[in-house]
């Protein structure tokens, strides 16, 4: 396989390689800070205005198969964005200085974008634990260029 992938695709593979890496990292110190947090605060979040924080969400990205879109799938239910969304949500998920924000903005994202996807899941507000799902899902799987 070498010499068909040659030395830039080489170079490139290794640049995936130290992204994902870095992503992993990323998201392992977040779940341990997260952790800390909650032992630090000595009792879990408490329901936020029609939210349940104790309703968990599984929200997993994958890119289609022909590549032209990618599917958010929220507890087993799939959502088809293209790619121009799908980058903005990386965006928003790197962009703003703080987790806080970017978990604002998202919602407002959702909330002008894809309204039915907060309506299907019972999503009223940014703090639903949604957006901290779909945060961790977008910064292990992408980076920002």
């Amino acid at each position: 396989m070498l010499p068909e992938i040659g030395e830039e695709g080489l170079v490139f593979l290794i640049k995936q390689a130290n992204t994902i890496i870095h992503n992993q990292r990323a998201a392992k110190l977040n779940r341990e800070i997260d952790e800390l947090n909650k032992k630090k605060s000595g009792s879990e979040t408490k329901a936020v205005s029609g939210d349940s924080a104790s309703k968990g969400f599984d929200v997993e990205i994958t890119q289609s198969k022909s590549g032209k879109n990618y599917h958010l799938t929220v507890n087993g239910k799939r959502h088809f964005f293209d790619i121009p969304d799908t980058q903005k949500i990386v965006a928003l998920c790197y962009r703003p200085k703080t987790k806080s924000a970017a978990l604002k903005f998202l919602y407002e994202f959702f909330e002008n974008e894809r309204e039915d996807i907060l309506i299907e899941h019972g999503i009223k507000t940014f703090k639903s634990p949604f957006f901290e799902e779909l945060f961790r899902e977008v910064r292990v799987k992408f980076t920002l260029e």
